[in-house]
């Protein structure tokens, strides 16, 4: 459903608004996602399960030597991941994940669809 590899995206906060989440790690397989980056907070992993059926994900985001975050999210219907994110009772916002997109890096030739 999810390919595993480099994703991106942001979280957003009242206090802090739209944060970005530099390319970071995801692998999904057999029900379950882990993964691990680097945001604004600092480094993270991510672990949980995903639903092979319907995509929705639900996932702790561990903030090394910090607090943990839970993302509950579905499927944009585009690939992406989109949902809410909850300290507990504290406070809660917004999320959108994605597979990052692998640029060129040079002058690949062009490939023609025959």
């Amino acid at each position: 459903m999810y390919p595993s590899g480099r994703w991106d995206g942001f979280w957003v906060q009242k206090e802090y608004g739209r944060q970005p989440m530099v390319p970071f790690t995801l692998r999904f397989a057999d029900g379950k996602v882990r993964g691990d980056g680097r945001d604004m907070v600092g480094r993270f992993t991510f672990s949980g399960v995903y639903s092979e059926t319907t995509g929705a994900v639900r996932m702790v985001k561990h903030y090394l030597g910090k607090h943990v975050v839970l993302y509950v999210g579905q499927p944009d219907g585009e690939g992406s991941i989109q949902g809410t994110w909850s300290i507990g009772h504290y406070d809660t916002g917004s999320f959108l994940l994605r597979p990052a997109i692998q640029k060129p890096v040079g002058d690949e030739p062009i490939q023609e669809i025959g």
